[in-house]
């Protein structure tokens, strides 16, 4: 009798790089706000003695609130931090071709510029106009901002 296998269901990722583009936010027929970002990220490692370094691309989908805070505040170029699970889906293309998209899901999004923002208590996010502040805004997304 084969023993029944306990497989943990974990799907976490956490990942930092650079926006490849500006932000791109739309709004689904009920109003929903949903932003998509374009990163690219690094990955060091040793090859017979000498460091490398490989550039890899992932695509983001931040949803309400949040994808709005990151289409005003980010930009090409930007350092972000990301937390959320992945997802794929698929599609089919304008060439009839079926396609799969692996995406994350954001559930937090960390703001890395050294710009300052200020924080109110309903998650809206300022700049600030004291410069020397460090406080910076986190985007994050709960199930309940998940219209699906």
């Amino acid at each position: 009798m084969a023993k029944e296998l306990r497989f943990p269901n974990v799907n976490s990722i956490i990942i930092s790089g650079r926006l490849t583009r500006d932000v791109e936010l739309r709004y689904l027929q009920n109003g929903t706000p949903v932003a998509k970002l374009s990163m690219a990220f690094n990955r060091n490692y040793q090859k017979n003695g000498e460091w490398q370094q490989e550039t890899g691309y992932v695509n983001v989908v931040v949803w309400s609130k949040r994808g709005e805070q990151c289409a005003e505040y980010l930009h090409k170029g930007s350092p972000v931090l990301v937390e959320g699970y992945l997802r794929t889906h698929s599609y089919v293309d304008k060439n009839e071709q079926n396609r799969k998209v692996t995406e994350i899901i954001a559930g937090k999004v960390s703001f890395l510029e050294k710009e300052s923002y200020n924080s109110t208590p309903n998650d809206e996010y300022k700049p600030s106009a004291d410069k020397k502040s460090t406080s910076q805004p986190v985007a994050e997304v709960t199930d309940d901002d998940v219209p699906f």
